[in-house]
């Protein structure tokens, strides 16, 4: 009778045991059902990185920036890794002194790594034409007029035209930002009275022919350097100082989020 009670016992304990888990796994399925769905981050909530490639002159090259490091290419970098939506920003500078467009037209269709480039970037920024002029500078001075140059300016477009076919031929989604070139000689306007309207010319030229391709941008710098009373220029009086290559950058950090604001607008139709 007593082995009988204390069985008893035993089984309304173990019950009661049982009741209280079961209790407890019931209260934990409930508050796992109410806990509410958090949403996923919205787009644009984790940084895309983002390739360049520069390419062309001096320009690109940096010549004239008193740090050496490359003129507006390290500027733009930090720049536009301080934007949101963009994460880490990688520019592979290729400028190289002195290049003309048919040179830059050669060493896109024949050197590997700036192929290499080419094909792994998201932008492409052009700096070209401005030693097409100075060859014709160079070779008329000091007798120089507009007609002097028409002949090298049809040239560039021919030019032009091959190197942006063929950036895109290696690339078909890499989208283009092409720097106008500026008027050297503007301190010395006096003496070059046709050199502004030689270089809008050419400017004009390159802004058309970019505006037939897709997904591009012209940035204009003539007018920086023009319409100020501070000297934008290195002391060879050729190319930019550290504020020229400043105000440079930003110029052209406003090309680039315009042709991607144009890409991700494509991308979402």
């Amino acid at each position: 009778m007593v082995n009988n009670k204390a069985g008893l016992i035993f089984l309304l304990i173990m019950l009661v045991m049982l009741s209280a888990c079961s209790n407890v796994s019931s209260e934990q399925q409930m508050r796992e059902v109410d806990l509410p769905q958090k949403e996923l981050p919205k787009e644009g909530f984790f940084p895309e990185p983002l390739k360049i490639v520069s390419l062309g002159d001096s320009l690109t090259q940096g010549v004239g920036d008193s740090t050496d490091l490359g003129g507006y290419v390290p500027l733009l970098e930090t720049s536009l890794e301080n934007r949101d939506g963009i994460g880490e920003v990688d520019i592979l500078n290729y400028g190289k002194r002195g290049n003309r467009s048919d040179q830059l037209l050669k060493r896109v269709r024949e050197e590997n790594d700036l192929q290499t480039a080419i094909a792994a970037s998201d932008v492409a920024i052009i700096t070209i034409g401005g030693n097409d002029v100075m060859k014709v500078v160079k070779s008329t001075f000091p007798s120089l007029s507009f007609e002097s140059f028409e002949g090298e300016r049809l040239n560039y477009e021919e030019n032009l035209t091959e190197i942006l076919s063929e950036i895109r031929s290696i690339n078909p989604e890499i989208s283009v930002v092409l720097m106008g070139i500026y008027n050297p000689f503007f301190m010395f306007s006096a003496d070059v009275k046709e050199m502004k309207m030689i270089v809008d010319t050419w400017n004009d030229s390159g802004e058309s022919i970019i505006s037939d391709y897709d997904n591009t941008s012209y940035v204009e710098v003539a007018d920086l350097f023009r319409q100020t009373d501070q000297n934008l220029l290195h002391t060879d009086y050729f190319h930019p100082n550290d504020e020229g290559y400043s105000l440079i950058a930003k110029r052209i950090e406003t090309g680039v989020i315009e042709v991607l604001d144009a890409g991700s607008s494509q991308g979402d139709e």
